[in-house]
């Protein structure tokens, strides 16, 4: 199903900063963030991903011909570099757990160069619905750099983890191509990252052959992977379809096992507010017809939500002072709740939950409202969600349980997509380990 290639990567050259040079992805980047970045060295990636915006733009010179100026410059200059080979880069990525700072995590993802396909041909499958404006976004910018300067996440069925097992065969415990340390809550070198190289031929052929046997489910990347189909389309046109696969039929990925231990699913809790002051007097009346309420202190109520319940429905409702123990009476109200098309997998979803019983049967914010109003926010962070209420900038915080990635794959499965700010994939694949040319 799947076809993967190896590719001739690029990277910063090995005498340059590495932890002072890659970053987080562009979409999870404040301003302010943004800014550090830039500040902290003149060759961050920052400057390729996310070029900031200026009131001096023109067609001719703005954000994303410096983006594609900033990777020439790189490579003339020798600060990138590009393999002679094309190669799989295997990356490791060693973090504190988010919930458990004292548990240390190491997650495996490949990164190689996927062949595009529609949705509809059911081997790269969905699993959220994506906005337009970001895709125009990264469209500008894939053009401009033609290249993939990030590269997206995506996960595969592999039960017995067989591809970790043949990577770690293949590199015998030799040093990493490429290596960043930063200190964490617990020890000075809590996150690593750390990027291989492979490039022996039989083991190239065996990962080829693995994967075209599966498909992939997105994870992180959606408006990219569109991007990259719309791009592909674009340059198709001009060249007269050719024939033959061109760079262009590709994507760069990082795959992981749906199976991989170190694989961490984080909720997105959501913050209410305007929010009339009838319905706020009657909350717990409301609430009350489809859930069974407790009333706890907040530190309480967010030790009870922690306490994962395998199979029941629960949120904590936090309000200034006090919060809401949720747990649904009963799973057939779905039934009713949501008639249409959509699969018993994704009626099941939390985040589905929350929003027809909470959000919409009780506060009044609909399907269709929640795309564009200001009323609703989203946080992952579990603290700002509690604290926002405090403070009165928000009336009302939902926090989640922990979402699993089994739910990610059986909604695609059924060719159906999950509510948009259903699951963080944590952490990120870093940007600047390794970018693709087009």
């Amino acid at each position: 199903m799947a076809q993967i290639a190896p590719f001739a990567g690029i990277f910063y050259s090995a005498d340059m900063p590495t932890e002072r040079v890659i970053a987080p992805p562009y979409d999870v980047l404040s301003p302010k963030q943004q800014q550090e970045l830039y500040d902290m060295h003149p060759q961050n990636i920052v400057r390729l991903m996310l070029n900031k915006e200026t009131p001096q733009d023109t067609p001719e010179n703005n954000r994303y011909t410096r983006s594609a100026e900033f990777l020439r410059e790189g490579l003339a200059s020798g600060a990138f570099v590009q393999d002679d080979t094309p190669a799989l880069y295997e990356y490791i990525q060693v973090f504190e757990h988010p919930l458990d700072p004292a548990k240390s995590v190491s997650r495996r993802s490949l990164f190689v160069a996927l062949k595009l396909e529609p949705y509809e041909n059911g081997v790269v499958l969905p699993h959220e619905e994506t906005h337009p404006k970001a895709k125009v976004d990264r469209l500008n910018l894939m053009r401009s750099t033609n290249a993939n300067p990030e590269p997206i996440y995506g996960l595969y069925e592999d039960p017995t983890l067989t591809v970790g097992s043949s990577l770690e065969a293949s590199r015998q415990g030799r040093e990493p191509l490429r290596k960043a340390v930063y200190p964490g809550v617990t020890a000075p070198d809590a996150e690593q990252h750390l990027l291989y190289r492979h490039t022996d031929t039989c083991l190239l052929a065996e990962l080829e052959e693995f994967f075209a046997a599966r498909r992939i489910w997105i994870a992180d990347g959606h408006h990219r992977y569109e991007t990259g189909l719309n791009y592909q389309r674009e340059r198709r046109e001009a060249e007269g379809d050719p024939a033959g696969l061109k760079p262009y039929d590709f994507l760069l990925i990082g795959l992981s096992a749906f199976e991989d231990p170190g694989l961490v699913v984080l909720p997105t809790h959501r913050l209410v507010k305007n929010v009339s002051a009838q319905r706020m007097d009657e909350l717990p009346l409301l609430l009350e017809r489809y859930f069974q309420i407790e009333i706890l202190s907040i530190e309480a109520g967010r030790a009870w939500i922690k306490h994962q319940a395998q199979g029941v429905k629960r949120f904590l409702i936090v309000l200034p002072g006090k919060s809401y123990a949720l747990t649904l009476r009963d799973g057939s109200l779905m039934d009713n709740a949501m008639a249409g098309s959509h699969c018993e997998a994704w009626k099941n979803l939390d985040v589905t939950i929350l929003q027809a019983f909470v959000l919409d049967r009780t506060l009044g914010i609909s399907w269709q409202t929640l795309a564009h109003t200001p009323d609703v926010a989203y946080t992952r962070d579990e603290d700002e969600a509690v604290d926002k209420v405090q403070s009165g900038e928000w009336q009302i915080s939902c926090v989640l349980q922990n979402p699993t990635v089994m739910e990610v794959r059986d909604v695609a499965s059924a060719g159906d997509k999950m509510p948009q700010k259903s699951t963080f994939f944590f952490p990120k694949l870093w940007s600047g380990l390794v970018l693709r040319s087009l």
